[in-house]
């Protein structure tokens, strides 16, 4: 048997609903409508469809003020009820769109998350109330794939490769020195020439990163060749490294800027060369990024001079 009560409410929908609530509130058809911004008649109209698909009188219309049936006042109970998690619930969709989009999610590499991102996150956040950057590091591949699969808005990593799913934002271009601990022979020195390379022992970073390439790629066009003594895939380990034996490597010097001060590192620079890191910022080409995002981007990008000039990064 065919339920006619349920085939018939499956036709309400909220504004109906919203419209008899006021009626009833003000028990007025005129002033529930003004309340609500539209006619007296299209109010009356809602109500009269609203009791058609309940098949019940919700108002007894033959006293003024209106008075409210037995089953009008049950449903009404009902629908304020409907209303308020109605309400509830678009009310807690609006705060977690607000906090999502007071938020951005970056991905670094470590050693620029470490010695430069992270300051910058900081004072971002100082400057942007409300803004939350929620930074994470990264070893590079994994950068990319935090970005392609939006579990990150922003990448931040050196030697960027944008392509049809990555788009690059070239950002700053960080200065590579020679690294060694202090006492070492070249520590004394300010700039040496890079032919005094030639049979060092050298810590190297691990063959498949992008950086070893570039570095062995300066390598062979100087016509140098060192005495690889280990290979480790970061620059906390490779400067660890250093710590403990004679050995030299040739790093960004932002990287090692704080050690240098504490009298930990040793850097000399190289004469006649003009060796950088690039690094450059990532997105997701195609995705359409919040506004904090955006304007942390923006932030980046307007302080990469600032950070360029500064005496821990590249350009000084």
């Amino acid at each position: 048997m065919v339920d006619l009560t349920r085939n018939r409410t499956s036709n309400l929908n909220l504004q109906a609903i919203e419209v008899f609530c006021e009626v009833v509130k003000f028990r007025s058809f005129s002033k529930g409508a003004e309340r609500l911004a539209i006619s007296q008649s299209a109010a009356s109209q809602q109500i009269a469809n609203l009791e058609q698909v309940l098949g019940v009188k919700l108002f007894d219309r033959s006293y003024r003020p209106l008075k409210v049936t037995d089953e009008g006042e049950l449903y009404y109970k009902g629908c304020l009820q409907v209303l308020g998690a109605h309400r509830g619930a678009l009310s807690q969709i609006r705060r977690k769109r607000s906090s999502a989009q007071g938020q951005v999610g970056v991905v670094s590499i470590y050693s620029i998350g470490l010695h430069t991102i992270n300051d910058l996150v900081r004072k971002y956040m100082q400057e942007s109330a409300g803004s939350t950057v929620r930074l994470e590091y990264y070893h590079p591949v994994k950068v990319y794939e935090a970005v392609l699969n939006d579990e990150a808005e922003v990448g931040v990593i050196s030697y960027p490769r944008g392509d049809r799913h990555i788009e690059v934002l070239p950002w700053i271009n960080e200065e590579m020195v020679l690294a060694c601990a202090p006492g070492h022979p070249l520590s004394t020195e300010a700039r040496i020439e890079t032919h005094r390379l030639a049979g060092v022992n050298f810590v190297a970073f691990e063959k498949d990163l992008t950086i070893r390439k570039e570095i062995d790629r300066f390598f062979r066009e100087s016509e140098i060749e060192v005495n690889i003594l280990s290979e480790f895939d970061n620059i906390e380990t490779i400067k660890q490294a250093l710590d403990i034996s004679s050995a030299v490597s040739i790093l960004p010097r932002p990287s090692i800027v704080r050690d240098v001060e504490r009298g930990l590192i040793a850097e000399t620079r190289l004469r006649d060369v003009d060796l950088r890191r690039p690094v450059g910022l990532i997105c997701r080409r195609g995705r359409d990024l919040s506004v904090t995002a955006r304007e942390f981007l923006d932030f980046l990008m307007g302080s990469a001079e600032r950070v360029s000039s500064s005496p821990g990064t590249a350009g000084s």
